[in-house]
């Protein structure tokens, strides 16, 4: 496929360190050595609106990627040149700002963008069957494609690092994020701490939004607004266990690095990776995230009764290759468009 015309467009964020500016990067590597696809790669809102439009117009099919302003720009511009067009929804800004007490307009720009948009590629199936719920109005439209991970970068840091597991010690991403429930997991912490004397330590890793004030109070608590996504992923081979407990998390990319690096998992129900582990079982999952009995029984079972090698002989990797989810992505793009030619 080397005609300009039949080129496809994938606009984003792909130098972000946000978990959507990485999955963008690690969706990239699957594309590697095709010629047949353009990227946003222009820097600065003048330069990147020209090269979005001039990429649209010599291209046929257009995949937005990231949740952007810009993209309204462009799905106008491609309605106007009669092109296919596809976005990878990475989050539900309008259901994550009510659970995050956040208050703004945002919602109005991804109305437009599920409204105009040809086919929406949720990131996991869980969020796929979510957004099938939440808006009825556009369900035709909503398929999935797993975020892809590049478990050669994890290893290498793993490698490197030759970090050796601190028993105590527990790791989450999410900061004070409300909809992350840290602090539930805070409460968690403290109460076997005291009463098992424990001396667990928790490393939270987020910017601050609602809760880092009291996430700090405790003491067994170590915080970071920001690290360099190779910090994360060393405190990560140096943890014994990673905790996402979140109201709602679309895939969970910092649940599956800790895995690689080695960590033992517990994990909401709410979580997109989730059916990614074949072996799991109760005992694994968090079902009640507000649920501060439930978090410290079941993150005292694993201290207990490590699971990490349980969940690796039912983990399915091979969907999360980067060569295997371009692949998916690409074929289902091209189905699409068969389809519509027909």
């Amino acid at each position: 496929m080397n005609d300009i015309s039949k080129k496809i467009f994938f606009a984003g964020d792909f130098i972000g360190e946000t978990g959507p500016g990485v999955a963008n990067r690690i969706l990239r590597s699957g594309f590697k050595g095709r010629n047949d696809i353009w990227y946003s790669d222009s820097q600065g809102k003048i330069l990147r609106v020209l090269e979005m439009i001039t990429k649209i117009a010599f291209s046929e099919n257009i995949c937005f990627c990231s949740f952007s302003k810009i993209n309204e720009i462009g799905i106008k511009i491609a309605k106007l040149l009669k092109k296919k067009t596809f976005y990878i929804m990475h989050g539900y800004v309008k259901y994550e700002n009510r659970i995050n007490c956040i208050e703004n307009n945002n919602y109005v720009l991804e109305e437009y963008i599920l409204r105009n948009i040809n086919k929406v590629f949720c990131v996991s199936q869980k969020f796929m069957d979510f957004m099938k719920e939440a808006e009825p109005e556009y369900k035709e439209k909503f398929d999935f494609n797993y975020n892809a991970i590049d478990h050669s970068i994890i290893s290498e840091i793993v490698h490197m690092n030759q970090a050796v597991k601190s028993k105590n010690r527990i790791v989450s991403v999410g900061g004070g994020m409300r909809r992350k429930n840290n602090l539930s997991i805070c409460r968690a912490i403290d109460i076997l701490n005291r009463e098992k004397a424990l001396n667990l330590e928790y490393i939270v890793i987020g910017q601050p939004h609602n809760d880092k004030e009291e996430i700090c109070r405790y003491s067994f608590v170590t915080y970071y607004d920001l690290l360099p996504r190779h910090k994360v992923l060393e405190i990560f081979a140096s943890s014994y266990l990673y905790i996402q407990n979140s109201s709602f998390e679309t895939f969970g990319l910092a649940v599956i690095e800790a895995f690689a690096a080695g960590c033992n998992l517990l994990v909401s129900d709410n979580v997109g990776a989730l059916s990614l582990f074949n072996t799991r079982n109760d005992n694994d999952v968090i079902f009640d995230t507000n649920d501060i009995d439930e978090i410290a029984t079941k993150l005292y079972n694993i201290l207990l009764n490590s699971n990490a090698e349980r969940l690796r002989s039912g983990f399915d990797i091979n969907q999360l290759d980067p060569k295997v989810c371009a692949s998916s992505l690409m074929t289902k793009i091209m189905d699409y468009q068969s389809t519509i030619n027909q």
